[in-house]
């Protein structure tokens, strides 16, 4: 277990963990964070229209699906990070065990953990030769493969190759015209080498990747905002209860075109037996180029026929740790990253009946595109001590961080087929109309001038005072925090550990990436805080047959970020972000582990939670209705119920095979897709069975049939 960044024992750690050792995740099919959330207590995973994932614990998300937007939950692959969610997709292959820490975790794994942090631990070179394959299918003829070969290079240097690939027809259907979408064809590898020269030095280098092709799912349209005539939606019909059911602009072609390529390299040098200088270095860049359909109707209402960009991410952390078994235990560090990533998109909408007072100025079908840079760059400096005291520790960690932000934007009109250059009159409108309200002077556009930016300055640009004039918006925004923890073990006996923690983390601000009408709607957020209180228990119990782990907390939730809507003077309600100002957060979890018999183990989950929030007042991206009050209302996606239980067998057949068998039932409760939604945006709840029988080779070649 590396929580604490240095290797322990599971109950030996104060902190709530779940963690998901490799050969269940083999023999369960566990490869992607949506197949995790189903067995960690308190995590939630969704996916997007853009394919972006967003991940939720203990009802701590940001639901952004900027390519450029920091998460609330982070990701790291051996403790190197994956800092944005779309890099995280396809890394879950050979991996000796998953980690999901949960609460604030900002003083060792920095900002944008204040829901908690999840590490891949890949599986590493051996010293001896070893070697191992898994091939499934399943429905919708998908083929996964996955191998890997591992062994000695030399007496000092040993060497890793592993991949998985993962082939699938498409499973959805348009219930209007019959053609399917969401074909799979995904591509993963790993390269890893351990270089270990002598007993204190040791190098290790891993290169690892991703080609994500096939097709995005479809959206659904599930009900209509503000029916009418000047909505080219209203007719449309509405998609059948089956995930399975979606329509979608076959002349958009939806496709996927993504991939990532990551370099980590580690040193880890023992200056003396009890202390260790590790250096951790990773470069990771991610190319994004896919179509799909945003509208969940044949029509071309609101279809990306181009939807790309890219992330640049380097990180470099420095550290010296005192590891050893002496009652004081410290970390302290330095860690830098910058991270630069791009939005680009083209945009395909229908004319509907927009109003000027002008003679008409679009037909047909009309197109607009946009761009935005967002380059951050993250300075932090850390520390973390341990101090025994008989039975009891004591713990506490500090980390300062500074975050800088740069930010530019572009939206702008592209000719299109059958239709004149958009929007040129229409801004020329907008911006006319906002500048007499001002007492400024009209100004004219003329086609030429309309391929520029279009967004209008009314807040001003980098304290400059506002132009209403068409542009491109460009932002700053420069933060910084401490982020800390102070907590207590106790272990009353060997096997039991009692602990109780308090710790503040915070998520770094963000600008929004989008279309914007006026530079109001691409304003940032700024940086939330959650300050966590948390006590808990860990007992081995009966012998060491059963694992009792009982946590309870209680979250003090200032300036969440969500995405959510602003009243525009041209447009009505468009996205944008906001700060919600309080919100709490309280539950408990409950996990037990049976082992009463050799091969046989059972376990049992538990998780409560109370997510409301406090202190709101904004736009129901719903209704439309402006200043209501959200006081009281739920947080989205976050479960009040969830339970998970199951049981695995295994027993030899022969001398060199082994027999396995499994059954996990999982039940959540409902929740909703954000703030204030009607039961028409409520996730209803749902249970999931698993069953799962094979045969495993003393070699690792694995065969395991399943039923989900």
């Amino acid at each position: 277990m590396t929580a604490q960044k240095r290797e322990q024992k599971l109950n030996d750690v104060g902190l709530t963990i779940s963690a998901v050792s490799g050969q269940a995740l083999q023999e369960r099919n566990i490869t992607t964070l949506s197949d995790i959330a189903q067995v960690v207590p308190g995590l939630v995973f969704s996916t997007s229209a853009s394919n972006t994932p967003v991940y939720t614990l203990r009802g701590v998300g940001f639901n952004d699906t900027t390519l450029g937007s920091y998460p609330d939950v982070s990701v790291y692959l051996d403790e190197a990070p994956l800092p944005f969610p779309v890099m995280t997709k396809l890394t879950g292959f050979d991996l000796e065990r998953v980690e999901v820490l949960k609460g604030p975790q900002g003083t060792l794994f920095g900002n944008n953990a204040t829901g908690g942090a999840i590490n891949y631990i890949a599986a590493k070179p051996t010293k001896a030769f070893e070697a191992g394959a898994t091939l499934g299918y399943s429905r919708f003829n998908t083929i996964d493969g996955e191998a890997y070969i591992s062994g000695p290079v030399s007496d000092t240097l040993s060497a890793r190759l592993s991949g998985k690939i993962t082939h699938g027809d498409g499973w959805q259907r348009s219930y209007t015209t019959g053609e399917k979408t969401g074909k799979t064809r995904n591509y993963a590898g790993r390269f890893q080498v351990l270089w270990e020269p002598t007993d204190r030095l040791r190098v290790a280098l891993n290169a690892n990747g991703w080609l994500e092709k096939g097709e995005p799912p479809a959206v659904q349209l599930i009900a209509v905002r503000n029916p009418g005539p000047a909505n080219p939606v209203s007719n449309a019909p509405i998609a059948p209860d089956n995930a399975r059911a979606a329509d979608f602009s076959s002349n958009i072609n939806p496709y996927l075109d993504n991939r990532l390529w990551q370099g980590i390299g580690r040193i880890d040098y023992d200056v003396t037996d009890d202390l260790t200088v590790t250096s951790l270095t990773s470069y990771s860049d991610y190319k994004q180029k896919m179509a799909f359909d945003g509208d969940g109707t044949v029509q071309n209402n609101a279809d990306f026929r181009f939807f790309g960009g890219g992330i640049k991410s380097f990180s470099q952390e420095l550290r010296l740790a005192n590891g050893g078994s002496g009652p004081f235990r410290f970390i302290v560090g330095l860690n830098y990253s910058s991270d630069k990533a791009s939005d680009v998109s083209e945009l395909d909408y229908r004319d509907s009946t927009i109003n000027t007072g002008t003679a008409p100025f679009l037909g047909g079908i009309f197109r607009s595109a946009f761009r935005a840079n967002q380059n951050m760059k993250n300075y932090a400096a850390f520390g973390n001590v341990e101090y025994d005291v008989g039975d009891f520790t004591f713990k506490g960690g500090v980390r300062y961080t500074e975050s800088k932000r740069k930010a530019d934007s572009c939206f702008f009109g592209v000719a299109a087929e059958n239709s004149n250059v958009p929007f040129a009159p229409l801004y020329t409108y907008f911006a006319n109309l906002l500048r007499g309200q001002n007492g400024l002077p009209p100004i004219s556009v003329t086609a030429q001038d309309a391929l520029g930016c279009l967004t209008i300055d009314t807040t001003g640009l980098l304290g400059e005072a506002p132009t209403y004039l068409p542009g491109e918006f460009v932002g700053r925004l420069n933060e910084n925090n401490v982020s800390w923890r102070a907590g207590i073990d106790y272990k009353p006996r060997p096997g039991m550990l009692l602990y109780a923690n308090v710790a503040k983390g915070y998520k770094a601000g963000s600008f929004p990436s989008v279309a914007a009408s006026t530079t109001e709607q691409s304003q940032p957020v700024t940086q939330e805080s959650l300050m966590s209180y948390e006590a808990g228990m860990k007992a081995s119990l009966i012998d060491r047959t059963l694992q009792a782990n009982v946590a309870a907390f209680y979250y003090d939730y200032q300036d969440r970020q969500i995405r959510s809507k602003i009243a525009d003077p041209n447009f009505g309600l468009l996205d944008a972000l906001v700060n919600v100002p309080k919100s709490t957060v309280k539950g408990f979890e409950v996990e037990l582990t049976a082992t009463p018999a050799r091969g046989f183990s059972a376990y049992t989950n538990f998780t409560y939670i109370d997510a409301t929030v406090k202190s709101y007042t904004g736009i129901n991206p719903e209704t439309g209705a402006v200043g209501q009050n959200f006081d009281g209302a739920k947080l989205p996606y976050t479960p009040k119920y969830q339970v998970s239980t199951g049981l695995s067998y295994e027993f030899p057949i022969g001398n060199s095979l082994t027999g396995f068998g499994g059954a996990d039932l999982t039940f959540r409760s409902d929740t909703s897709a954000f703030i204030g939604a009607s039961e028409t945006y409520k996730i209803r709840d749902y249970t999931l069975l698993d069953l799962r029988a094979g045969v495993r080779a003393a070699d690792e070649f694995l065969v395991a049939p399943g039923l989900g």
